[in-house]
């Protein structure tokens, strides 16, 4: 298993926003996936997630993930799970 823990610029729509990612990958049967949660958003920014066609998140190194929401958010919720779509950024 793979992990990281840090800075993440998410890019959906409009938006350009700061947070804070704890993602981790694996490999079970041989398919390799990735995920886990961010935190310290903005809701408004969160919003802009949710309705975009396209998110993704961008490391500090300049690699680039693309990633859904998992569950709902609601306003003031201290993190969000995410799950990745493709190879994992870290």
């Amino acid at each position: 298993m793979t992990t990281y823990q840090g800075p993440v610029t998410v890019v959906a729509g409009d938006v350009e926003a700061t947070m804070r990612a704890d993602l981790s990958s694996t490999q079970q049967d041989g398919t390799r996936s990735w995920g886990g949660s961010l935190s310290g958003y903005e809701d408004a920014d969160m919003f802009e997630v949710l309705t975009a066609d396209t998110a993704v998140m961008r490391l500090p190194d300049g690699h680039e993930g693309r990633f859904v929401l998992q569950g709902k958010l609601t306003p003031g919720q201290g993190a969000v799970a995410v799950l990745g779509s493709g190879p994992a950024p870290f």
